[in-house]
Parts: C-alpha cells; structure tokens; sequence
C-alpha cells in the first residue's frame, strides 16, 4: 500500500519540484537583470563625462584634420572623413558611442571652428 501510494504521488512531486525549479531559475535570472541594470547605471554615470570630454576633443582633431587635409573636398566628404577618424581613434581607446553621437560632436566642433574663424 505504501509503495502504490509513493508511486501515485511521484507524478506530482516530480511537477512541483520542476515548478519550483523553474520558479528558482525565474528569480535568479530577475536578479541577475537587476544587477546588471544598475552595473550599467553606475558605469554610465561614472564614465559618461570623461567619455564625452575624450569625445569632444577627439571630434576636434577630427573637424582640424578634416579641414586641413581635406580642403578641396566638399562638406559631406569632409564630414564622412571627420567620422571616420573619430571611429578610428575610439575603436583605438575602447571606446563605442553611436554614429549619430560621432556626428553630433562633429557638427559641434565645426560650428566652434567657424565661430572662431570669423572671429
């Protein structure tokens, strides 16, 4: 009687441990996310102004390279090899900002450089 009775109940220990197993797995992945969430959040506000610092200098080099040595060229190639020595020097330090970021910096520095052009 007792074997049959461990044999009936077997089916639904082996249910509830693999749901409390999944539930575990479940918690444990939540965790993780959380953690990494606020890694994230940590290395962002702990990196992000001297990333930008890096990247604004970086983006000035890039406008007076573009400007010396591309002189007869139009502005959109100027600009294509502006982003291109910006991507070259930060893949070079590590460091991956978007395309968009590169150009925003770009625009910035070439707005400073005919400010002071003028001047």
């Amino acid at each position: 009687m007792k074997e049959q009775l461990i044999e009936a109940a077997q089916p639904y220990v082996l249910t509830i441990v693999t749901a409390l197993i999944g539930l575990l797995a479940t918690i444990a992945t939540s965790a993780l996310k959380k953690a990494q969430k606020k890694a994230e959040q940590y290395y962002m506000a702990n990196t992000s102004v001297k990333d930008r610092e890096l990247l604004h200098k970086v983006g000035v080099e890039a406008v007076a390279y573009a400007e010396s040595v591309f002189k007869g060229y139009e502005g959109d190639k100027k600009l294509q090899e502006a982003i291109d020595y910006v991507i070259g020097r930060l893949r070079v330090m590590g460091i991956n900002v978007t395309e968009q970021e590169i150009r925003a910096v770009i625009e910035k520095a070439v707005q400073d450089y005919n400010a002071k052009k003028s001047a």
